[in-house]
């Protein structure tokens, strides 16, 4: 994300919770305020297929048919929105000081959601708040309440597959906040939670990610889905150290 006033991009590790750009010192946004979020999910609806599930800071949960469009307000700020088709997931974290449109879709190729974001700088009266159109959410959590996965019972991987972990054979598995390995020749759980990693690189077919302490899990990963598995962890893990 860049700055709307200065235009320079915001440093990855930015607390998403200040009012001011950390390098022109503008405020980014009037406290208070709302904005319209029109989300769309593209594509053509098959028989069986699921609704797309927006989340709203995890507080509020949207469904959205193929085809078809939903809208919320949210206040003047930064808000994380995650995408959940089937299994898989996708979040941006957007700084609303303006109304957006948002157009998702699952790519059955790829197997990814995809986002294409427009801003409306001038909020047109389309865009404007009636609260007549606003899609009430179907379900809301507070801030002290269990979050969607367990309500939901959501609490599976969202990946797990077979890798080698240097000499150990074995499965693992990867959640919304931890990764968990387990060896052929224990029964033990190796857990690395996000919020004590401090980076995740590519190494020789493998991923290493390096934890607090200079402690490496270096975990090799299928090839077809190599990318997609790092890009989800990257994000997942500046989300959780972020939130």
């Amino acid at each position: 994300m860049n700055c709307p006033n200065c235009n320079r991009e915001f440093p990855d590790n930015m607390n998403i919770k200040i009012k001011f750009c950390p390098m022109c010192g503008s405020r980014l946004f009037e406290d208070g305020k709302e904005y319209v979020i029109q989300v769309e999910c593209v594509g053509q609806r098959s028989m069986g297929e699921p609704n797309m599930m927006v989340f709203l800071d995890d507080r509020q949960l949207y469904e959205v048919q193929a085809g078809e469009s939903i809208c919320f307000a949210a206040k003047a700020g930064f808000h994380t929105i995650r995408f959940r088709q089937k299994v898989r997931n996708k979040s941006i974290t957007l700084l609303v000081n303006s109304s957006y449109a948002i157009k998702a879709y699952f790519n059955s190729l790829s197997g990814l959601i995809e986002t294409g974001i427009t801003k409306y700088v001038d909020n047109t009266n389309e865009f404007k708040i009636n609260t007549m159109s606003l899609t009430p959410p179907i379900m809301v959590v507070e801030n002290d309440k269990a979050g969607f996965d367990t309500l939901l019972g959501n609490d599976g991987p969202d990946y797990e597959f077979r890798v080698s972990s240097g000499l150990k054979e074995g499965t693992l598995a990867i959640y919304g906040e931890r990764c968990e390995f387990i060896a052929d020749t224990s029964m033990i759980k190796e857990i690395v939670y996000y919020k004590n990693v401090v980076a995740v690189k590519k190494k020789m077919g493998s991923i290493d990610i390096q934890c607090d302490g200079n402690v490496h899990k270096v975990y090799s990963i299928p090839k077809d889905i190599y990318n997609e598995v790092l890009a989800f962890l990257s994000n997942r893990i500046e989300e959780v150290k972020n939130a």
